[in-house]
Protein backbone atom coordinates (compact mmCIF):
# COMPACT_ATOMS: atom_id res chain seq x y z
CA UNK A 1 0.00 0.00 0.00
CA UNK A 2 2.76 2.16 0.74
CA UNK A 3 4.05 1.74 -2.73
CA UNK A 4 0.58 2.95 -4.44
CA UNK A 5 0.70 5.91 -1.99
CA UNK A 6 3.79 6.44 -3.30
CA UNK A 7 2.98 6.53 -7.13
CA UNK A 8 -0.47 7.87 -6.47
CA UNK A 9 2.33 10.99 -5.13
CA UNK A 10 4.37 11.02 -7.62
CA UNK A 11 1.54 11.02 -10.48
CA UNK A 12 -0.10 13.85 -8.82
CA UNK A 13 2.70 15.52 -8.75
CA UNK A 14 4.22 15.17 -12.21
CA UNK A 15 0.56 16.30 -13.60
CA UNK A 16 0.27 19.46 -11.25
CA UNK A 17 3.31 20.81 -12.64
CA UNK A 18 2.57 20.37 -16.07
CA UNK A 19 -0.17 22.10 -15.32
CA UNK A 20 1.81 25.10 -13.44
CA UNK A 21 2.84 27.82 -15.33
CA UNK A 22 6.89 28.11 -15.69
CA UNK A 23 8.28 29.67 -13.00
CA UNK A 24 12.40 30.35 -11.99
CA UNK A 25 12.84 26.53 -12.45
CA UNK A 26 11.88 24.84 -15.76
CA UNK A 27 9.63 22.18 -15.07
CA UNK A 28 11.03 18.09 -15.57
CA UNK A 29 10.80 16.52 -18.10
CA UNK A 30 9.99 13.05 -18.55
CA UNK A 31 10.77 10.46 -21.41
CA UNK A 32 8.17 9.04 -23.77
CA UNK A 33 9.15 5.46 -22.19
CA UNK A 34 9.22 7.08 -18.37
CA UNK A 35 6.11 8.55 -19.06
CA UNK A 36 4.40 5.05 -20.29
CA UNK A 37 5.40 3.83 -17.59
CA UNK A 38 4.30 6.06 -15.40
CA UNK A 39 0.60 5.30 -17.17
CA UNK A 40 1.30 1.65 -16.91
CA UNK A 41 1.50 1.97 -13.38
CA UNK A 42 -1.27 4.04 -12.66
CA UNK A 43 -3.37 1.55 -14.42
CA UNK A 44 -2.31 -1.43 -12.40
CA UNK A 45 -2.90 0.76 -8.93
CA UNK A 46 -6.31 1.48 -9.95
CA UNK A 47 -6.99 -1.95 -11.60
CA UNK A 48 -7.77 -3.79 -8.20
CA UNK A 49 -10.46 -1.33 -7.35
CA UNK A 50 -12.11 -1.01 -10.66
CA UNK A 51 -12.10 -4.39 -11.14
CA UNK A 52 -12.88 -5.44 -7.61
CA UNK A 53 -10.32 -7.80 -7.19
CA UNK A 54 -10.01 -9.57 -3.76
CA UNK A 55 -5.78 -10.28 -3.09
CA UNK A 56 -6.06 -14.25 -4.16
CA UNK A 57 -7.22 -12.46 -8.05
CA UNK A 58 -5.35 -9.71 -7.76
CA UNK A 59 -1.86 -11.47 -7.28
CA UNK A 60 -2.33 -13.94 -10.47
CA UNK A 61 -3.93 -10.94 -12.59
CA UNK A 62 -1.16 -8.58 -11.86
CA UNK A 63 1.67 -10.61 -13.58
CA UNK A 64 -0.97 -11.17 -16.55
CA UNK A 65 -1.45 -7.29 -16.74
CA UNK A 66 2.62 -6.45 -16.71
CA UNK A 67 3.00 -8.93 -19.83
CA UNK A 68 0.22 -7.46 -21.97
CA UNK A 69 1.48 -3.97 -21.00
CA UNK A 70 4.99 -5.44 -22.09
CA UNK A 71 3.72 -7.13 -25.15
CA UNK A 72 2.40 -4.19 -26.06
CA UNK A 73 5.28 -2.01 -25.60
CA UNK A 74 7.65 -4.10 -27.62
CA UNK A 75 5.68 -4.62 -30.44
CA UNK A 76 5.17 -0.68 -30.67
CA UNK A 77 8.65 0.07 -30.16
CA UNK A 78 9.44 -2.44 -33.09
CA UNK A 79 6.55 -1.03 -35.42
CA UNK A 80 7.83 2.37 -34.76
CA UNK A 81 11.73 0.90 -35.58
CA UNK A 82 10.23 -0.70 -38.56
CA UNK A 83 8.68 2.25 -39.76
CA UNK A 84 11.46 4.97 -39.50
CA UNK A 85 13.02 2.45 -41.23
CA UNK A 86 10.53 2.82 -44.03
CA UNK A 87 10.72 6.86 -43.59
CA UNK A 88 14.14 7.02 -44.31
CA UNK A 89 14.30 4.52 -47.14
CA UNK A 90 11.52 6.36 -49.04
CA UNK A 91 13.17 9.71 -48.53
CA UNK A 92 16.04 8.73 -50.44
CA UNK A 93 18.67 9.18 -47.96
CA UNK A 94 18.53 4.89 -47.94
CA UNK A 95 21.63 4.52 -49.42
CA UNK A 96 23.46 4.25 -52.73
CA UNK A 97 21.78 1.16 -54.50
CA UNK A 98 20.30 0.66 -57.27
CA UNK A 99 16.24 0.71 -57.79
CA UNK A 100 15.47 -2.71 -57.87
CA UNK A 101 17.36 -3.41 -54.59
CA UNK A 102 15.54 -0.68 -52.56
CA UNK A 103 12.47 -1.85 -54.28
CA UNK A 104 13.56 -4.98 -53.09
CA UNK A 105 14.12 -3.54 -49.23
CA UNK A 106 11.14 -1.74 -49.16
CA UNK A 107 8.91 -4.97 -49.79
CA UNK A 108 11.25 -7.02 -47.19
CA UNK A 109 10.48 -4.41 -44.54
CA UNK A 110 7.03 -3.79 -45.65
CA UNK A 111 6.33 -7.76 -45.11
CA UNK A 112 7.89 -7.53 -41.95
CA UNK A 113 6.14 -4.95 -40.74
CA UNK A 114 2.79 -7.28 -41.53
CA UNK A 115 4.13 -10.28 -40.44
CA UNK A 116 4.31 -7.70 -37.11
CA UNK A 117 0.93 -6.86 -37.07
CA UNK A 118 -0.31 -10.34 -36.89
CA UNK A 119 2.06 -11.70 -34.32
CA UNK A 120 1.29 -8.75 -32.64
CA UNK A 121 -2.53 -9.76 -32.52
CA UNK A 122 -1.54 -12.89 -31.64
CA UNK A 123 0.60 -12.01 -28.52
CA UNK A 124 -1.55 -9.63 -27.27
CA UNK A 125 -5.08 -12.21 -28.15
CA UNK A 126 -2.66 -14.63 -25.80
CA UNK A 127 -1.86 -12.06 -22.92
CA UNK A 128 -5.55 -11.48 -22.92
CA UNK A 129 -7.15 -14.78 -22.42
CA UNK A 130 -4.11 -15.36 -19.95
CA UNK A 131 -6.03 -11.77 -18.06
CA UNK A 132 -9.13 -13.61 -18.69
CA UNK A 133 -8.95 -17.12 -16.56
CA UNK A 134 -8.34 -14.98 -13.64
CA UNK A 135 -11.51 -12.63 -14.00
CA UNK A 136 -15.00 -14.20 -14.09
CA UNK A 137 -17.12 -12.75 -16.93
CA UNK A 138 -18.01 -9.31 -15.28
CA UNK A 139 -14.57 -8.89 -14.23
CA UNK A 140 -13.38 -9.29 -18.06
CA UNK A 141 -16.14 -6.81 -19.19
CA UNK A 142 -15.09 -4.17 -16.53
CA UNK A 143 -11.26 -4.93 -17.87
CA UNK A 144 -12.52 -3.89 -21.28
CA UNK A 145 -13.96 -1.23 -20.27
CA UNK A 146 -11.63 -0.02 -17.57
CA UNK A 147 -8.49 -0.19 -20.63
CA UNK A 148 -11.05 2.41 -22.28
CA UNK A 149 -10.88 4.52 -19.52
CA UNK A 150 -7.41 4.31 -19.12
CA UNK A 151 -6.70 5.37 -22.35
CA UNK A 152 -9.20 8.27 -22.25
CA UNK A 153 -6.78 9.17 -19.20
CA UNK A 154 -3.87 9.46 -21.22
CA UNK A 155 -5.21 11.76 -24.42
CA UNK A 156 -6.13 13.64 -21.46
CA UNK A 157 -3.13 14.22 -19.59
CA UNK A 158 -1.16 14.52 -22.55
CA UNK A 159 -4.18 17.06 -24.14
CA UNK A 160 -3.58 19.30 -20.72
CA UNK A 161 0.23 18.79 -21.12
CA UNK A 162 0.46 20.24 -24.41
CA UNK A 163 -1.41 22.97 -23.46
CA UNK A 164 0.62 23.83 -20.40
CA UNK A 165 3.10 23.59 -22.97
CA UNK A 166 1.50 26.29 -25.09
CA UNK A 167 0.83 28.52 -22.26
CA UNK A 168 4.39 28.48 -21.25
CA UNK A 169 5.74 28.78 -24.20
CA UNK A 170 6.90 32.70 -25.19
CA UNK A 171 5.94 34.44 -27.90
CA UNK A 172 8.31 34.66 -31.25
CA UNK A 173 7.54 37.96 -31.89
CA UNK A 174 6.52 39.87 -28.75
CA UNK A 175 5.56 43.44 -30.39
Amino acid sequence: MRVVAIFLVLMASGVATLAQPAQEEAAPTFAAGEVQKLLDGYAVVQAQEFLGLNEAQYSQFLPRLRALQDVRRRNEQERVRLLQELRRMTNGRGGGRGAQANDNDLRDRVRALRELQVQTLSDVQKAYDSIDQTLDVRQQARFRVFEQEIELRKLQLLMRARQANRANRPLANPR
